[in-house]
């Protein structure tokens, strides 16, 4: 199918620039840039409150004027020129500004692939965790590759893959796209509102829930890499353990379409809530690598699950009018928001003690798991 295709094709190549932005920039900043941990975490912070106005409102703003292509194009070229202006030699003020524009563009593409891909799976029946499954790939791929060129060239290589991944995208964004996506809207009634999507049955519980899912994992995605190297596990090992759990999350998305054909979201949540909190748990606990390295097996449910349980509700229950939005609104709470106020909370606990941030995760998932438990009884009565 052509159209699944594309979107594989899509996630593939985004996901190797998120490969490096998401598990290393914060790694990069410190080591190559001479940021402390505590400035390096307000950067990044700082940035995820940027991505949240991104994608809650600009990106989705901009899609009621042009089409989702048009868009994503816009996003692509942006993140691009701010990736270049990182090769200049700039001071702290610079710097915190280039990371916040950089959060603003690039995080963005990706709900931005996640609402396409909704309006692909409604309208030609693609698999959504297939072509999802894509993108891990490409994660793993990527990850691979900076263990490597970082371990025998220095952290700055990171910003030379981060540039050459995204020109491979914005070559891809001239290529032949499904119709629908290059179509542009038809006035107000292609835009729904916020007030429509918010009060969409289960909406709010739902986000909640995954506010709190996916803004655990703060701690593991700006701090992973220095933790990984506080229990001194060597550099070029380190691109191995955080990929363990992207392999997992591959496995998962390749079987999620087939596997949670009739499971409800609400049951989803209930796992992947349980799974967090297990994650985060063991990590605290067992302050150990090899430990470590086998509690990123779980990130298949933490994080993967999660995922799937808000997108498999999005394509049941949202209009196509409303995907782009609600898509826009779960990224600014779940994966820019809430994770930005947890990087602050888990920040200040690995200050104090590099294991006790991922307690303080651990806690954000309990009520996690009892919205889950209640949304489920709610759900099936």
């Amino acid at each position: 199918m052509k159209q699944q295709r594309w979107m594989s094709q899509q996630y593939f190549v985004f996901f190797m620039a998120w490969g490096i932005f998401l598990p290393y920039w914060t790694g990069f900043l410190v080591h190559e840039k001479n940021v402390s941990i505590e400035l390096a975490s307000m950067m990044m912070s700082a940035g995820l409150v940027l991505r949240g106005i991104s994608t809650m409102f600009i990106f989705p703003a901009m899609t009621g004027k042009w089409s989702q292509k048009t868009v994503l194009t816009i996003f692509i070229l942006g993140a691009f020129f701010t990736s270049i202006l990182f090769l200049l030699d700039t001071n702290e003020a610079t710097l915190f500004l280039l990371t916040c524009l950089l959060s603003f563009f690039l995080p963005a593409i990706m709900p931005g692939l996640d609402s396409t891909a909704g309006l692909l799976v409604q309208e030609y029946k693609i698999h959504y965790g297939k072509s999802r499954s894509y993108g891990s790939i490409g994660f793993v791929v990527s990850v691979a590759i900076v263990s490597v060129v970082s371990a025998k060239f220095g952290d700055q290589s990171m910003l030379w893959l981060l540039i050459s991944y995204l020109i491979i995208l914005i070559l891809l964004s001239f290529m032949q796209a499904p119709e629908i996506l290059k179509m542009k809207p038809n006035g107000k009634a292609s835009f729904s509102s916020f007030k429509s999507v918010i009060k969409t049955k289960n909406f709010l519980v739902i986000l909640f829930i995954v506010t709190l899912i996916q803004g655990s994992h703060a701690a593991y995605y700006n701090y992973g890499y220095l933790y990984l190297e506080h229990l001194e596990v060597p550099k070029y090992l380190i691109g191995i353990v955080i990929n363990i759990g992207v392999v997992f999350e591959i496995l998962l998305f390749s079987v999620a379409d087939k596997w949670f054909s009739k499971w409800t979201p609400a049951k989803l949540l209930v796992l992947a809530a349980s799974g967090a909190a297990l994650r985060w748990f063991t990590a605290f606990a067992l302050s150990n690598a090899w430990i470590f390295a086998f509690s990123q097996t779980l990130h298949a449910l933490s994080f993967a699950t999660a995922h799937f349980a808000f997108m498999m509700y999005l394509t049941q229950i949202m209009k196509n009018t409303q995907i782009t939005k609600a898509q826009g609104i779960y990224s600014a709470f779940a994966l820019s928001w809430g994770t930005a106020i947890l990087t602050i909370l888990s920040g200040h606990f690995y200050e104090i003690e590099p294991s006790s941030a991922y307690f303080a995760m651990f806690i954000c998932t309990i009520p996690a798991i009892v919205a889950a438990l209640y949304l489920h009884v709610k759900t099936t009565k």
